[in-house]
């Protein structure tokens, strides 16, 4: 190749998408876009190299299939952008001096090379931790060597922008003119070309506006010449074009605030050759040379894909039983088990005898109707797994087995879930409990799996989400941490979070934002997008948003540009709900791993993109209905009231299996009706409540079916609901009748469909149903793939597929001479009601027999259990929740910026004296600190979520549940039910300072007499004991609390048994000394200073003030004096001589008034104990120690009127907008009305700059933007004497404040909020309300003196 004839832009090699916004907002590029934009520019190629993350590789190989068939020869390079740091760097050895995460470049030459990008990339996620505000992801140097120095030429490696080493040094070598660091630079270009292969590695130039880049290019060259590598230029590009330039400023500044980035950004985007030239100041034959590497590189990069067939992997299977089968007999009942008992697939035949013995675990199998149907099952199985050329049996065995360790790990499973519960094979494996046979409910095996439909199988499984992370965990033990892993999701920009992220870029007012963005209507959750705001969609009937349209046209254009061009693009990841995948190779052979935000190992694939790799998930949704079951057997079992088995599994099936289950007693329908089972599953919300009103289910098949009719729509606007017709049909089906006589039906007709099972009284409600009849021969005889095809469209309003649909059904009903009246009735009446949503009857049978254990715990037991477990739940469990803190806070800014940063840490208050002294962390739990070596602080608590402790006690309270104070004698860990009284206790683990091993100490050292017989048994600190007796612990063994609690602080008072001179400044403290020997409590303080810092031998040395005053009062011929006269000496048996003369005039009236003193010094020292711990009222105490109140609300008698405090409960939903003010420009902005709350402070987040504020009617969430840190600072003073820091006040945000919030209420949020011209404070502290009911309100916070 000639370089003088290289004049032409091959294509950047380093570039990233929306992809790179995983952990940081950094580009606003799709990577669609970029590929279409690369041509357009003529590249011969363009390179993905996002930021430590492959995640596009999938979906960028599709896309570049569909781009070949035009542009043959361009090519789509898969790279990533890895950060490159010392071996062994983590965040205990993280030295910001000297460690730097550099970016480095990495090009997969072929597919090998592919997946040692992956297996590098799962190296650094899986060591990666959070560290500067953000999750970093490092790889050592020994990856390298590991896995590409062994194998070396599969991928190609550059230096990367300034934010490389190579560049970085180089420029500091330019500042330095260091020959060590210069030398230091070779050896380390040297070592990377003999890990890649020198051939393989190019050092990377940039365009660039600035200095140091023109810098850093012109060195780079000179050292690729000097030492003989090849260099590339890259546009490292960020947005698509140059126009687009304050669009990503905008974006990456909803971040991070007023941000630098024009200078590091301003050239990053894709260009032609003319323009790249243009900001490069090199020679024509060096950018020859650069564009000949280039193509290079493009040459050697191979055409390779990463999807592969779908592959079941051979886990762990279930042992068999080992029994002994008559397989002839099998194989006539069974025909098609045959076919699999001779297959050469190892689970085809292992599959055989799991079937075996599940039939003879099943006696409820053992029938000519169950064989029957598992021979269909079979038959399905078998053609599906030809079909889709993957073995279900081994899907089937690796579920059975999953199954077991679900219920192994300690969680309730689910009954069934999904179109799965329709097939009898899954119960006769395990998989499900529910036996299709037993129902009358009818379901059907197609809807679960039509063989010539070529898809994966799809099982869902429903677990406790409380034990979700147990389960998960316990699977990796089975199977291997490297074999198991969550499935990734991509969050994304909707419509109002575009709105919303760009006002902030653009410093656009919240409020203005949030109320554009509250015009942004949601239709059945979701929410309409912004082209549909502003120019409608005609599909949907939807007219433009006038108001919207205004908004962005007049008053916002800057806004409605830049949130057009964020809108659905990547702002970060996230855990798929259930989605776990098992491999039985390593994950690097399909997908590189990496950690969810909270830490978790997920693919970095979404479930699609896993699925193309040949990966299958297997889901385990989180059901809190699971967790409540599973919490109210705990309870019975507890109490005596049910047998606990050998396991979990034994006992559920003993009280709860679905054919032990009381399906018919009227007493307990009549429970449902009358709404007193808390929460039934999937009847909870409104819908339900009216569902059943309007129903009044009597049976399983009918809850079934009303749990499928709430979820149907109307049709449209102003039609009639479902729901209301269904009620109305089942009330006089003789009204169904006459509107089909309307519509033009036949009797016969009205008659055929009044007895199809499709049908419940008029309704079609289920996905089965619609499916039946799209397949009946008088309404066309479709197929099942296309009844399948119809199913898809009209549930999920798919426009064009549904239009197809819908030509494609009546075409074929007339060529077949069907009764079009009929034909049209069917479509446009009974199936239009699914338009939208839609239930498959398997579904909802299963979730109703879930309704039904509930029911029958409820009715079955004394109902104050069930009620307990919901509270259980609702309270998070009364669980800890464990934190990881990093002790050093850093605004997130983009990853170049990074290392120039300076360290954010708060001010050290290791040294500020707090309230308490006891040497215990706030809530009692066990705090781990542990201090890393480069002396920062990584700490892990576990806090009580007291907000949602306070919300699930008042929502049960509600319900006309009454909960009571902890008892010491009878409260366990969490919430207990008091069969007596029919109430609930308060568990011991939820009193402030309380822990997990105290609570057992306490309930092991059980019963207990008094408060004396207590503390005698066990071993507490003094704010633990007040913590008891605040909340009520005591109240059934001692008298009322303030009895106990003046009692216990009178014990533990530092009371004095007798008065003498050594308690000469406990005296002096209490003002117990008259003003008469004002002179003697001098000489006692100036003793006490001599003793303490004037020692000097057997002398005191007198400098400045000591002297000074010695000299004022005493003999100063007892001082030996210095040369210079200002210092001297006395000795300490002279002065002790001085001192008792003085003290001596003290003693008589401490000896004369001896017992008057004593006794009014242990007065006030009781007094002082009281004021430390036990200040406020009982509805004090009880927010103190329980944070709940079971009095009266500390504001009850608050004057709300008087003080403009409204009820948080009736506010609407959206801020009242007050007035409308226009700017000079034109621009109109809302004013919103402002009101306020009032309630005491629960929790409060610092990330997300919130606070839980239990106000007389509940619990509510408050967002305070702008100056949350001005609140929940801690004030503190240094005492002059002793250096150490005294708080002199705690957090506005402390539990247990009480405050009054100015603001505007949003959504289920209420958000502090002040005008300019606003009177008032937006948040004020109420110290104490009067009788009266006025308060002691603290308006400003204190200020301390410098």
């Amino acid at each position: 190749m000639n370089t003088q004839n290289l004049t032409i832009y091959p294509g950047s090699l380093h570039n990233h998408t929306q992809y790179s916004n995983i952990r940081l907002r950094d580009c606003i590029i799709k990577e669609n876009d970029l590929i279409d934009y690369a041509i357009q520019l003529g590249h011969r190629a363009v390179a993905i190299t996002d930021h430590e993350c492959i995640s596009s590789w999938v979906k960028v190989e599709e896309y570049a299939d569909k781009i070949h068939k035009t542009y043959p020869d361009f090519k789509v390079i898969r790279g990533n952008e890895i950060y490159l740091c010392r071996n062994g760097l983590n965040a205990e050895n993280f030295n910001k001096d000297f460690d730097s995460y550099y970016h480095f470049i990495l090009l997969a030459r072929d597919r090998e090379g592919a997946k040692q990008l992956m297996e590098i990339s799962t190296r650094a996620w899986k060591r990666s931790y959070m560290g500067r505000g953000m999750r970093r992801v490092p790889t050592y140097y020994q990856d390298l060597i590991d896995i590409i120095g062994t194998n070396p030429g599969h991928v190609i490696a550059s230096s990367a922008c300034l934010g490389g080493c190579l560049p970085k040094q180089l420029l500091k070598y330019e500042q330095t003119k260091s020959i060590e660091l210069y030398n230091k630079i070779v050896n380390w270009a040297t070592q990377i070309g003999k890990i890649f292969g020198k051939e393989n590695f190019y050092i990377e130039l940039q365009p660039s506006a600035t200095k140091e880049q023109t810098l850093a290019n012109r060195l780079l060259i000179n050292f690729a010449k000097e030492q003989d590598f090849k260099y590339i230029i890259t546009t490292d590009s960020h947005y698509l074009k140059k126009e687009d330039r304050l669009i990503h400023k905008a974006y990456l500044n909803a971040q991070d605030g007023d941000r630098e980035v024009d200078a590091f950004y301003m050239t990053t985007y894709m260009m032609g050759t003319k323009e790249l030239e243009s900001h490069l100041d090199l020679t024509r034959e060096e950018l020859n040379e650069a564009y000949y590497s280039i193509n290079e590189i493009i040459d050697k990069c191979e055409e390779f894909s990463l999807r592969r067939p779908l592959r079941i992997p051979e886990l762990l299977w279930r042992p068999l039983l080992g029994e002994t089968y008559d397989y002839q007999r099998a194989f006539r009942l069974m025909p098609t088990l045959e076919k699999f008992y001779n297959s050469e697939y190892k689970s085809d035949r292992y599959l055989v005898d799991a079937i075996l013995d599940g039939i003879k675990l099943h006696p409820d199998l053992q029938n000519e109707e169950a064989y029957e149907n598992l021979e269909d099952n079979l038959q399905r199985t078998w053609e599906s797994s030809e079909v889709n050329k993957a073995r279900w049996s081994a899907y089937y065995l690796n579920l059975q087995r999953n199954i077991d360790e679900f219920w192994n790990a300690g969680t309730i499973v689910g009954p069934a879930r999904g179109s799965g519960g329709g097939f009898l094979l899954l119960y006769c494996l395990d998989v499900i409990q529910m036996d299709t046979l037993r129902e009358t409910t009818k379901t059907y095996p197609w809807r679960f799996l039509n063989p010539k439909r070529e898809s994966v199988l799809d099982i869902d499984t429903d677990i406790e989400g409380g034990r979700r992370a147990q389960v998960l965990q316990h699977l990796r033990k089975v199977y291997g941490e490297d074999y198991v892993a969550n499935v990734a999701t991509f969050r994304t920009e909707k419509s109002k979070s575009a709105i919303l992220t760009a006002a902030r870029g653009l410093g656009i007012d919240v409020d203005i934002a949030q109320y554009i963005a509250s015009l942004i209507p949601a239709d059945r959750g979701q929410l309409r997008s912004l082209s549909q705001c502003f120019y409608g969609d005609e599909e949907n009937d939807w007219s433009p948003i006038k108001q919207f349209v205004n908004e962005m046209t007049n008053n916002y254009p800057e806004l409605w540009q830049v949130a057009q061009n964020i809108e659905g693009l990547i702002c970060g990841s996230g855990l798929h709900a259930g989605g776990v995948i098992f491999v039985d190779e390593p994950f690097t052979n399909s997908t590189a791993l990496m950690r969810a935000p909270d830490g978790t190992i997920c693919t970095q694939f979404e479930l699609h993109d896993a699925e193309k790799v040949s990966l299958i998930k297997i889901d385990a949704l989180s059901v809190e209905a699971m967790d409540k079951i599973h919490n109210c057997l705990d309870l019975l079992c507890d109490a005596g009231l049910v047998e606990r088995k050998a396991t979990l599994r034994e006992t559920y099936e003993n009280v709860i299996g679905l054919y032990k289950l009381d399906r018919t007693n009227p007493d307990m329908w009549e429970m449902v009706l009358k709404h007193k089972i808390l929460s039934l599953f999937q009847m909870e919300k409104q819908s339900g409540i009216s569902g059943i009103a309007l129903a009044k289910p009597h049976s399983v098949d009918e809850l079934a079916v009303l749990n499928s009719v709430i979820r149907l729509m109307a049709p449209e606007k102003g039609a009639e609901q479902p729901l209301d017709m269904w009620a109305r049909y089942r009330s006089n089906i003789n009204e169904w009748y006459d509107e089909m006589r309307d519509y033009g039906l036949t009797e016969e007709q009205i008659e055929w469909l009044s007895k199809s099972s499709a049908i419940s009284s008029g309704i079609c409600e289920s996905q089965e149903g619609l499916m039946q009849l799209l397949q009946e021969p008088r309404l066309g005889g479709n197929d099942l793939s296309f009844a399948d095809k119809c199913r898809k469209a009209i549930a999920k309003k798919q426009g064009k597929l549904f239009e197809e649909c819908e030509q494609e059904y009546f075409k074929n009903a007339k060529e077949k001479g069907c009764e079009m009246k009929l034909v049209h009735y069917v479509w446009d009446v009974l199936l239009r009601v699914q338009r939208g949503y839609s239930f498959c009857r398997a579904h909802t049978l299963a979730y109703s027999l879930v309704a039904l254990q509930e029911m029958n715990l409820a009715h079955n037991y004394p109902i104050i259990f069930w009620n307990c477990a919901c509270l259980i739940n609702d309270a998070g469990g009364n669980e800890a929740e464990e934190i990881e803190e990093d002790d050093n806070v850093y605004n997130c800014l983009d990853e170049e910026y990074y290392n120039e940063m300076e360290d954010f840490t708060e001010d050290d208050e290791s040294d500020v004296e707090d309230s308490y002294d006891e040497d215990e962390d706030c809530d009692g739990y066990p705090v781990e600190v542990k201090v890393l070596k480069n002396g920062k602080k990584k700490k892990k608590t576990k806090t009580t979520n007291y907000g949602k402790i306070a919300t699930a006690i008042g929502k049960i309270r509600q319900e006309g549940v009454d909960i009571t104070p902890p008892d010491i004698n009878r409260s366990t860990y969490t919430f207990s039910p008091d069969i007596e009284t029919n109430t609930i206790r308060y568990g011991l683990s939820g009193i402030t300072r309380i822990g997990e091993d105290l609570v057992k100490q306490i309930m092991a050292n059980r019963p207990y007499s008094d408060l004396s017989d207590f503390l005698s048994k066990n071993k507490l600190t003094k704010p633990q004991v007040v913590n008891l007796i605040k909340s009520g612990a005591f109240d059934s063994i001692c008298e009322d609390r303030v009895t106990v609690m003046s009692e216990y602080v009178d014990s533990i008072a530092d009371k004095k048994k007798r008065i003498t001179l050594q308690n000469m400044q406990m005296l002096i403290n209490h003002n117990l000394i008259p003003h008469e020997f004002e002179f003697e409590i001098k000489v006692y303080n100036f003793n006490k200073y001599l003793k303490k810092y004037c020692k000097d031998g057997t002398n005191f040395k007198l400098i400045d003030y000591p002297l000074e005053f010695y000299q004022s009062h005493f003999d100063t011929d007892l001082l030996s004096y210095f040369s210079d006269g200002a210092t001297a000496t006395i000795g300490q048996k002279t002065w002790d001589n001085i001192y008792q003369k003085y003290m001596d005039n003290i003693r008589p009236y401490i000896k004369k008034n001896n017992e008057t003193l004593l006794d009014t010094l242990n007065e006030q020292l009781v007094q002082e104990v009281w004021d430390k711990y036990c200040k406020g009222s009982i509805s004090k105490w009880e927010m103190d120690s329980v944070s709940f109140y079971s009095h009266e609300h500390e504001l009850a008698k608050l004057k709300d009127r008087y003080y403009g405090i409204v009820d948080f409960q009736s506010l609407g939903p959206e801020p009242e907008i007050e007035r409308v003010f226009t700017t000079r420009e034109g621009k109109t902005i809302p004013m919103f009305k402002l009101v306020k709350i009032a309630g005491t402070v629960l929790d409060k987040n610092k990330q997300k700059k919130t606070v839980e504020l239990l106000t007389k009617s509940g619990v509510v969430t408050v967002k305070v933007y702008g100056v949350f840190s001005e609140y929940d600072r801690q004030i503190s003073m240094k005492d002059p004497t002793t250096g150490k820091k005294k708080v002199i006040e705690k957090s506005m945000f402390s539990r247990g404040n009480k405050l009054i919030i100015t603001g505007i209420r949003q959504d289920d949020s209420f958000i502090a909020k002040m005008y300019k011209n606003t009177p008032g404070h937006r948040i004020v502290q109420i110290l104490d309300v009067n009788d009266d009911g006025t308060a002691v309100i603290k308006e400003e916070r204190m200020e301390v003196p410098t």
